[in-house]
């Protein structure tokens, strides 16, 4: 593992490894930012011009997404045009720096860039190689172009969120979130294994894959697949977890807890929330999402954190939900510009100012 050349007051768990990351979107770059918070030196490679396509998605201030900011804070940006061969000459310059190399590109695409794994492993045997893609590489849905809510229909979530006969969209993406999480633990084992394998003399690269569609269904297997596990005669089905939960109305608002057999629209929210609570019942008032934000739990656990970004101004995000004792995560830096970073990054590969302008003028960088 190299040591990071990005500027940090503490140094995270992952202070070291170097992240190449060409993924786009969510599920990559979500994956990649849990590193970042964590202290890799994370490089997200975007086309000059454009960058990555969530740049414009949802809600903004001055040019810059509140998704974008998230997913892409503590990492530096380098313009590159992967479909230049000067471009993509500077990637294989830069893989035998890196420790990890992410993309979430479609099944055939790293290798019509000349940047797959089996090509690229030449230069860099340690390299942990992570690919992320819909729905696998064989089969008859491999070659479609996926979003999360393909995968919702796929796996059984539509049709389990159904109270009645009709299927229902769970309101976020949560399985480019799910794979993401998966994909960062992943890639963590992965750098563990390869130093395990190093301190006996042996390589430790090797080539992660990932699809949403599997992270989807080992997410899904537990709870909402029990009466489906069992295969043959003699299983006693049970119902899904969520028939064991109920939502009530209050005289203001709601809350979710067990199944109650008396109505509570005559009494307030807090009244019947503190007589679970006293009665050591799980109960909890239905937050709106405005609500969360002041949440007294959430205030005194210090969740959300107060941060000033240089074109979005003022924005609040959550901190890293993993808390290390001595290699502390942190909001090292904010969300960059496309390519803010490729002067910096290319110095460091000794090209020198001349080089560079000649490789603007050629379109390989921005």
């Amino acid at each position: 593992m190299r040591e990071s050349t990005a500027s940090t007051e503490q140094k995270g768990a992952l202070t070291g490894v170097r992240i190449l990351d060409l993924s786009s979107v969510v599920s990559g770059p979500m994956a990649a930012v849990i590193l970042a918070d964590q202290g890799a030196d994370v490089i997200k490679i975007e086309p000059p011009g454009w960058g990555d396509g969530i740049r414009g998605l949802g809600a903004s201030r001055n040019g810059l997404s509140a998704i974008f900011s998230m997913i892409n804070r503590n990492k530096r940006s380098l313009a590159i045009n992967l479909k230049h061969p000067a471009g993509k000459a500077l990637i294989l310059k830069l893989i035998p720096t890196a420790d990890v190399l992410l993309q979430n590109y479609r099944p055939g695409k790293m290798a019509k860039l000349g940047l797959d794994y089996e090509t690229v492993k030449a230069l860099n045997p340690e390299l942990i190689y992570t690919s992320i893609n819909g729905m696998g590489d064989v089969g008859p849905y491999a070659g479609q172009k996926v979003y999360d809510y393909v995968i919702q229909g796929i796996s059984g979530l539509l049709e389990a969120q159904s109270a009645t006969d009709k299927p229902a969209l769970v309101r976020t993406i949560i399985y480019d979130k799910v794979t993401a999480l998966t994909a960062a633990q992943g890639i963590s084992s992965a750098l563990y294994a390869r130093e395990k394998l190093n301190q006996r003399d042996q390589p430790g690269g090797q080539h992660l894959q990932l699809s949403m569609l599997d992270a989807g269904i080992y997410f899904n297997w537990p709870d909402l697949m029990w009466n489906h596990s069992f295969k043959g005669d003699g299983v006693m089905p049970a119902p899904d977890l969520a028939e064991m939960v109920a939502l009530n109305h209050t005289k203001d608002g709601a809350i979710v807890s067990h199944p109650l057999g008396a109505d509570c629209a005559d009494y307030s929210t807090e009244k019947i929330v503190d007589l679970f609570v006293k009665n050591d019942i799980p109960v909890s008032k239905v937050n709106s999402r405005a609500e969360v934000i002041d949440d007294p739990q959430v205030k005194a656990m210090g969740v959300l954190q107060d941060i000033e970004h240089p074109r979005g101004g003022a924005m609040r995000q959550p901190r890293a939900p993993v808390i290390f004792s001595t290699t502390p995560s942190a909001i090292r830096s904010h969300s960059a510009e496309i390519g803010q970073h490729t002067v910096e990054i290319l110095s460091e590969l000794g090209l020198d100012i001349d080089a560079m302008r000649k490789l603007a003028q050629d379109g390989a960088i921005g």
